[in-house]
Order: C-alpha cells, then sequence, then structure tokens
C-alpha cells in the first residue's frame, strides 16, 4: 500500500507498507538515500555521524538504501484517518527524513 506524501527537498515522497520477514513495515523506498547522495558525501565521516543520530533518534532502521519503521501490534487498518498507530509512525518516519534532508543548511 502506498502512502502519497508532501514534497520535501522539491522531491515527491511516497512511504510504502510493506511486509518482510513477518514484520510489517513502512518504507521510505529508498528515496531518502537517493536524495541525500545528491546533497551530500556520504562517505564523510561528519555525515554518517549526524545521519545515524537522527536514525536513532527516530527509531527508524536503515536496511540497504531503504529507511525503515515497524508497525508494532498493527491491526491491519490502512484507513489514514481512522488509524492512529499507522499515522504516528508514518509521521515519524516523515520526520525522520525531513530532517534529513534539511540538514544541507549545515553543510553549504
Amino acid at each position: 500500500m502506498q502512502f502519497p506524501e508532501k514534497y520535501l527537498n522539491n522531491y515527491k515522497y511516497e512511504f510504502a507498507l510493506i511486509r518482510r520477514s513477518g514484520k510489517i513495515l513502512l518504507s521510505d523506498q529508498g528515496k531518502t538515500i537517493e536524495q541525500l547522495d545528491k546533497i551530500f558525501e556520504l562517505a564523510e565521516p561528519d555525515v554518517v555521524k549526524n545521519l545515524v543520530a537522527i536514525l536513532k533518534r527516530y527509531e527508524v532502521i536503515k536496511t540497504g538504501n531503504e529507511l525503515v519503521l515497524e508497525l508494532h501490534n498493527w491491526d491491519g487498518n490502512t484507513s489514514e484517518e481512522d488509524d492512529e498507530k499507522l499515522n504516528g509512525v508514518k509521521y515519524q518516519l516523515f520526520a525522520c527524513v525531513s530532517f534529513m534532508l534539511n540538514m544541507k543548511i549545515f553543510y553549504v
């Protein structure tokens, strides 16, 4: 299931709800790393340190090029209007991605 999001860094994000290894995850589908790669030298120690701190702060996991959040004890409700747990996870991932993309102000 896809969740269209707002524009971040002039790029439209669409989070996806996926099932992987028996878990339900909300994924950025690799879009954040793709965008960050255009802004930063991702291998620089300062950039890595800041990105890891942001991931930890928002409890987001990086798997490959994807950023994901697990939905724990989710009842399967996909209604964005009715499901507070899904909305909470969606906005948590959105806040993480937004923070990362806005980090560019410190490197320009």
